[in-house]
């Protein structure tokens, strides 16, 4: 599982099925839509929230931070902590099996 410095600590971040379906549930997005995830600001705090909401569960942890914690976390540490969000979302997503 992949995990993000974000907060003051690494945490576990997950995009699995049920992650995703909160995710477009909240954006409004259909799921062949997310590849629009980040063309709105808001989208990048749902994306964070839920990533780390999920890869929280995975690891048996208990998850109490809110969209605003996370808001604060993305203002005080900056925006590089995105490219690791959006990475970690894009290793999560299922792989075309190339043909030989």
């Amino acid at each position: 599982m992949n995990e993000v410095q974000i907060g003051g600590k690494k945490r576990p971040v997950r995009f699995s099925y049920l992650c995703l379906k909160e995710i477009c549930i909240k954006t409004g997005l259909k799921l062949n839509e997310l590849d629009k995830l980040g063309s709105e600001f808001d989208h990048m705090s749902i994306l964070t929230y839920y990533g780390l909401k999920y890869g929280a569960k995975k690891a048996g942890l208990v998850f109490e931070s809110t969209i605003d914690d996370i808001e604060n976390w993305l203002d005080d540490e900056g925006l590089d902590v995105l490219t690791e969000i959006f990475e970690a979302f894009k290793i999560d997503q299922p792989q075309k099996k190339r043909v030989k």
